[in-house]
């Protein structure tokens, strides 16, 4: 019965640990480098002037933070002919 408890502690202490690391490495952030353009990165850089955006939950939230991303931004709505068919 001792090793079963023992076993059991040791299996929930490695859960435990493994969903608390999981939660505090879950930061990204959008960033500018020095030629201007932007990523997604998983660590904050330790130069904060390049930080655009963030923290973020999720890689997808931060890749929709991206400037030039927005969702109707990139898109221009198509140019009508001048004379119907």
């Amino acid at each position: 019965m001792g090793k079963l408890v023992r076993c059991l502690v040791v299996v929930t202490s490695l859960v435990v640990f493994g969903i608390a690391t999981m939660a505090v490495a879950a930061d990204f952030y959008v960033v500018k480098d020095a030629s201007g353009k932007t990523a997604v990165v998983d660590k904050k850089p330790a130069d904060a002037a390049t930080i655009v955006g963030g923290p973020f939950k999720t890689k997808a939230e931060a890749e929709k933070a991206m400037p030039g991303k927005a969702a109707g931004a990139a898109k221009k709505p198509p140019k009508l002919p001048d004379q119907g068919c």
